[in-house]
């Protein structure tokens, strides 16, 4: 059954999550059937899909149906600050709102 036909059978209903996955290989999506946590998987095949950024896996979801989520970012480095490591730009913009 595809995640698509899971939704729409009511299957899924305690919830889906975003993560990073523990290997560092990008984030995955969780979603909860029962006390089982399935990932979003490959079109082809039973491996988890990866995704480097989060857009990508919230249009995932929504394409499935899913529109409510918990999104854990720890672990999660964003493509700007690891472009501003690389570039030698340290500073951090905590505590700074524009206000």
């Amino acid at each position: 059954m595809t995640l698509r036909e899971l939704v729409d059978t009511g299957v899924v209903t305690t919830g889906a999550a975003i993560r990073f996955d523990d290997d560092g290989q990008g984030l995955v999506g969780i979603v909860l059937v029962g006390s089982d946590e399935l990932f979003l998987g490959t079109a082809r095949g039973n491996e988890p899909r990866y995704f480097t950024s989060i857009d990508g896996l919230v249009s995932a979801f929504q394409d499935c149906g899913i529109n409510d989520f918990k999104l854990d970012a720890r672990g999660f480095v964003s493509r700007g600050k690891q472009a501003s490591a690389r570039r030698g730009f340290g500073r951090s913009a905590q505590g700074k709102l524009g206000v």
